[in-house]
């Protein structure tokens, strides 16, 4: 496959995300390109379940209107699910809106003020005045993570053969911690 090298500081919640999503617009005007994900760099990602599930559940443009998926997280202070960064992805119509239809000013309204550009991402999603579907992946999913040594990250890819995994539908630790210390709701 291709990479492509951005004129971006590397940074973990600066704009990075953003950035990359314009340029996947861009892309996708330019190239007929139906959808645009992101990957954490210790992520391992099964590249044919991918592409079976790209065949199998996304629908193709025109068809692919605000679709948002990844695994399911929550956030507290905005009140909605956003896709973890791990590994997420949006229609080609999202990708466009969060990167060139929303302004800075917009962004910054609905900004998290602490480290957390995907619940961000998931905010300037959401922000969208028609509704998103939103496709969780956390009982499915393709991808391995994290991989933070050499070691861990050669036992993803000798393991890249037990994926996809099947997961808790959401983690519930994040949605109601109250509830799962044992202190009811």
């Amino acid at each position: 496959g291709d990479v492509s090298y951005l004129n971006v500081k590397e940074n973990m919640e600066d704009g990075k995300s953003t950035t990359y999503m314009k340029f996947g617009a861009m892309m996708a005007d330019d190239y007929g390109i139906d959808y645009i994900a992101k990957i954490d760099d210790d992520s391992v990602l099964a590249i044919q379940i991918l592409l079976q599930f790209i065949d199998d559940d996304l629908p193709p443009t025109p068809y692919n209107r605000r679709i948002y998926g990844g695994t399911g997280w929550a956030s507290w202070a905005h009140n909605h699910v956003y896709a973890a960064g791990q590994f997420y992805f949006m229609s080609s119509d999202l990708a466009n809106y969060v990167s060139n239809q929303l302004t800075v000013k917009d962004k910054q309204g609905m900004m998290h003020h602490r480290h957390t550009e995907d619940a961000d991402m998931g905010s300037f999603i959401f922000s969208h005045p028609r509704p998103i579907k939103f496709i969780n992946l956390s009982p499915y999913k393709f991808w391995h993570h994290p991989m933070k040594t050499r070691d861990e990250f050669m036992e993803g890819w000798k393991n890249i053969v037990h994926l996809p995994m099947h997961g808790r539908l959401l983690p519930f630790f994040h949605l109601c911690p109250a509830w799962m210390s044992g202190k009811g709701v």
